[in-house]
């Protein structure tokens, strides 16, 4: 199977940033496009004072036509890394999946961080994981990936699981290599496919770097601090 992974770049204005990934979708051949969380919403050193219902009016919604327009030209499924969305008095940070012009399925993100707290962003109550030809596919997002609940509740037998994650808070400790998916993929036999984006803070190029990675290790990396797309056979 093919999965095609954006990093994109935080084009610092959110209709570029659709435009970017309406653009690699509908000139991509695989049979999976995912993108990062929050991936149209300027951030770092592009951030501007966005409130949940102009982040709806001005990102979201529009993203949700490009990913209805792209999957009736793209033949695989949309992962649609993240974006905001409201039901009710509640706003959510929400994975959309689309194919052939529908939505196939949407999870919205359960272990919020304290940032999205402090926004009053809503938390998800339902794991959600659906059905492909590819077999079983888990949805996550960013730190729903430290809390084992979430992560067994999505990740079970599901033979890939989709990792969104933003842009790396400028203090978060050092790492190496792919610690937590190492950890998911071995303890469930899946593969586990993180995808960040690029920004800039303080004048610094900040990423964390997107991979593929199944209970052998980690098959497939993208460079830190650039924008990146591939296409990789995953087996």
């Amino acid at each position: 199977m093919r999965i095609a992974v954006y990093q994109i770049a935080d084009a610092g204005d959110p209709d570029l940033n659709i435009a970017k990934a309406y653009d690699k979708i509908i000139n991509t051949d695989a049979d999976f496009f995912a993108l990062p969380e929050f991936f149209t919403i300027p951030g770092g050193d592009n951030r501007r004072p966005y409130t949940l219902q102009s982040s709806l009016e001005l990102t979201a919604l529009p993203a949700l036509e490009m990913f209805k327009k792209a999957s009736t030209i793209f033949h695989g499924y949309i992962i649609g890394g993240s974006i905001v969305e409201r039901e009710g008095d509640c706003y959510y940070n929400t994975c959309y999946v689309f194919k052939g012009g529908e939505q196939v399925a949407k999870y919205r993100k359960i272990n919020l961080t304290h940032e999205e707290v402090a926004l009053n962003l809503c938390r998800g109550n339902e794991p959600v994981k659906f059905e492909t030809s590819f077999g079983t596919v888990g949805l996550m997002i960013c730190a729903d990936c430290i809390s084992w609940d979430v992560v067994d509740a999505a990740c079970a037998g599901s033979r890939l699981v989709f990792l969104p994650v933003s842009l790396t808070d400028p203090n978060h400790p050092p790492f190496t290599g792919h610690p937590v998916s190492d950890i998911i993929a071995k303890k469930y036999g899946s593969t586990v496919i993180k995808i960040t984006r690029v920004g800039t803070f303080g004048g610094k190029i900040l990423s964390s770097r997107s991979a593929i990675t199944n209970p052998s290790g980690t098959i497939w990396e993208a460079p830190d601090a650039q924008e990146y797309f591939e296409v990789v056979e995953v087996p």
